[in-house]
């Protein structure tokens, strides 16, 4: 259930940004998926009040078997996570198999639908991504044509083959075309697989064309708001953005941990070395800070908070994982300060709780962090 409440929280934030690649756009395209079913739910009211006037078995088959999908989907979806690099092809496989049931039942009603699946893989930036939705669409024409001949709503044009003008078919009003098409295996795909196959080609490198234009925009908007929250300095997420990332809601119960730096005699460096020696204690600190971050964790996040001091937030984070970092973090300071002509060192703290009382936790970080540089001053 925490995963759950986890995948949708991140489906509902309004400006998702995550490090791991993909994830973005794996919501997104979930966004889309949700309000196709939405539509379809609304289809499928207007049928069974008859507005929308399909066969009930046809339209209602076609429905049960989509929320199935939906339902399995979202299950898988939960299993493997939004930051695992097979749930992209996840999404394109659920929007595809989506239109091989509505296409299948509907037929004709549905056939600009079939494009759907090279839209959604022009949200992500793999061509292998793009080829598999290419290939899934032409299955599904394929699929579509010969199911929904045989079991959806048939359009007359596929049982009778009228492939001429009205005026070569009609006479005084009469129909003159009385019987059904003989071969409707051969028609079916010399008049609506391959042809329709040619414009999903011609659609698809078209798609790709737009979408690789609208994805550099993407990227490059992406780049700069990225810059705009690091930390030139130290390569740290500045202040203003670990203020942006406590406004975004979560689990008020879910567990966090917060360590909290300060570097030590960072003035008397300054006096004594120069403030070129100065920022680069601030510096140096920070690197290894970065660095326990990067090998552990994506979620994990790190911030240069003030001038020379330090937050590392741990999402689902106890006591026992902080006190790793920061014994990782010792570890990593002792070849570098033997090395250094230069007094470089940090003070320490840390704290555990509820993403409810976050501020607290940092609040209280600090202050233990304080009292770890008056012990080191005694």
């Amino acid at each position: 259930m925490q995963t759950l409440k986890l995948l949708f929280s991140k489906i509902k934030d309004d400006d998702p940004i995550y490090e791991k690649k993909d994830v973005v756009e794996n919501i997104f395209v979930f966004r889309m998926l949700l309000i196709w079913h939405l539509l379809y739910t609304f289809v499928f009211i207007l049928n069974c009040i008859g507005i929308f006037i399909v066969d009930k078995h046809i339209f209602d088959t076609g429905y049960i078997l989509s929320c199935v999908l939906l339902l399995v989907f979202i299950i898988l979806l939960i299993i493997v996570g939004p930051d695992h690099a097979c749930a992209k092809y996840l999404c394109i496989s659920d929007a595809g198999f989506l239109v091989m049931i509505t296409s299948s039942s509907l037929t004709y009603n549905m056939v600009i639908v079939v494009m759907l699946p090279i839209v959604i893989a022009g949200v992500y930036s793999s061509k292998c991504l793009s080829r598999f939705a290419f290939a899934f669409s032409i299955f599904n024409i394929a699929f579509s044509t010969y199911v929904g001949y045989y079991f959806g709503v048939c359009d007359a044009n596929m049982v009778l083959l009228t492939t001429k003008s009205l005026k070569h078919l009609q006479k005084d009003g009469v129909f003159l075309l009385n019987e059904v098409n003989k071969n409707p295996g051969l028609t079916l795909f010399m008049y609506y697989v391959f042809p329709r196959s040619l414009i999903a080609t011609g659609f698809y490198s078209v798609s790709n064309g737009v979408n690789k234009m609208i994805r550099r925009t993407m990227e490059k908007a992406h780049r700069i708001k990225r810059e705009a929250a690091i930390d030139d300095m130290t390569g740290l997420y500045n202040k203003n953005k670990l203020l942006d990332d406590l406004k975004k809601p979560q689990e008020p119960d879910r567990r966090v941990a917060v360590i909290y730096w300060d570097v030590n005699e960072l003035k008397f460096v300054n006096d004594t070395y120069g403030h070129e020696n100065g920022d680069l204690l601030i510096a140096r600190i920070a690197g290894t800070i970065r660095l326990i971050a990067a090998n552990d964790n994506d979620n994990v996040r790190t911030y240069r908070y003030g001038g020379d001091e330090f937050i590392m937030i741990i999402p689902d984070g106890t006591e026992d994982d902080a006190l790793s970092f920061i014994d990782r973090w010792n570890k990593l300071m002792e070849p570098i300060q033997k090395d250094s002509k230069i007094p470089i060192s940090a003070s320490v703290g840390y704290s555990c709780g509820r993403y409810a009382d976050i501020n607290e936790i940092i609040c209280e970080a600090d202050e233990k962090m304080y009292e770890n540089k008056r012990v080191r001053r005694e």
